[in-house]
């Protein structure tokens, strides 16, 4: 909880001074099955795009359509991502999962945290805007 209360006041007050909402879109992207992420695997911290719903067809549907943009998202971000279809989550679920990662950090390492929040508040940022920019073709 720590971690999270530290890195919600932090990007909070930068994207305050950029004229922002101080909370990220996240779940609240306007089409249910798609949220943009923050997360941590057992050895790194990834943020990115989450695809997640039952209904398969509609989860590959809306895989495809961010293909389609590849190369327009990466170049947003300045770097190349990490696309997986079917991305296991550790209950089992399988969703699909756009994202970048820092390597080696660890949500309890606090040693981590000043290379973690800019990481994440950076990339985020980036996602987000191009979200916006794309919700709608990627929604219709």
């Amino acid at each position: 909880m720590e971690f999270w209360d530290r890195f919600k006041n932090y990007s909070a007050v930068r994207r305050r001074q950029k004229g922002l909402p101080a909370k990220w879109m996240m779940n609240n992207t306007g089409i249910r099955q798609l949220k943009l992420k923050f997360d941590f695997t057992d050895n790194a911290a990834i943020t990115g795009i989450d695809i997640e719903t039952r209904n398969e067809d509609r989860r590959l549907e809306l895989f495809s359509k961010l293909e389609e943009l590849r190369t327009l998202l990466e170049k947003a971000l300045g770097q190349e991502m990490k696309w997986e279809l079917d991305f296991p989550l550790p209950n089992g679920k399988s969703i699909s999962r756009i994202y970048v990662e820092l390597p080696g950090k660890k949500i309890y390492n606090k040693d981590d945290w000043p290379e973690i929040f800019p990481f994440f508040y950076k990339n985020m940022l980036k996602i987000e805007t191009f979200f916006k920019e794309y919700k709608e073709w990627i929604r219709d």
